[in-house]
């Protein structure tokens, strides 16, 4: 039985993502991932959403992916 699971994340929705999100900032937003700055959970909703379309909803997931600063 071969199972392909449609919500997996490749390079190519990180690359579109990223091109929507963060331009060229690959390397900042992995030191962020490191320094714990990042929701990955968040992040990845954010790639999903607009990997399906739903760019608000992305959008407004970026936005709550960043871990607060206090």
């Amino acid at each position: 039985m071969n199972i392909k699971n449609k919500n997996i994340i490749n390079d190519d929705l990180v690359k579109d993502w990223l091109d929507k999100f963060d331009g060229n900032c690959e390397i900042s937003l992995l030191s962020e991932i490191a320094n714990n700055n990042i929701c990955v959970s968040g992040m990845v909703d954010s790639i999903l959403a607009y990997h399906v379309g739903e760019v608000e909803i992305a959008e407004d997931f970026y936005k709550r992916m960043w871990r607060s600063q206090s």
